[in-house]
């Protein structure tokens, strides 16, 4: 299944990373858009690009953005209820084993 995944799923991170970097989401927005552009231009996956090529299109990325190409760590950062992190899941699976007994 891993293998399966797509690195575009990414887009969102690299966005909410710019976010925590205190750029408005707007701009990440467009950012995100931009290196999701720059990677289909090039033929390669988006988590490939260099440390480079990211700074080229916007200049708040560090060394700290290669650690968000991680999907176990994408799914998990997302543990709002109704989140696709594993307790949010479990949490969701209760619900209906509730209604089920």
């Amino acid at each position: 299944m891993l293998a399966a995944l797509d690195p575009t799923l990414f887009a969102t991170d690299l966005a909410d990373f710019l976010v925590r970097k205190g750029m408005p989401f707007r701009e990440t927005h467009h950012i995100s858009g931009q290196v999701v552009a720059k990677s289909e231009e090039l033929g390669i996956p988006m988590d490939k690009l260099s440390l480079e090529q990211l700074k080229a299109i916007g200049n708040r990325f560090t060394e700290e953005i290669m650690d968000i190409f991680n999907y176990e760590k994408s799914v998990e950062s997302r543990s709002a209820k109704g989140g696709t992190s594993r307790s949010s899941i479990l949490e969701q699976i209760e619900v209906p084993r509730a209604l089920l007994s």
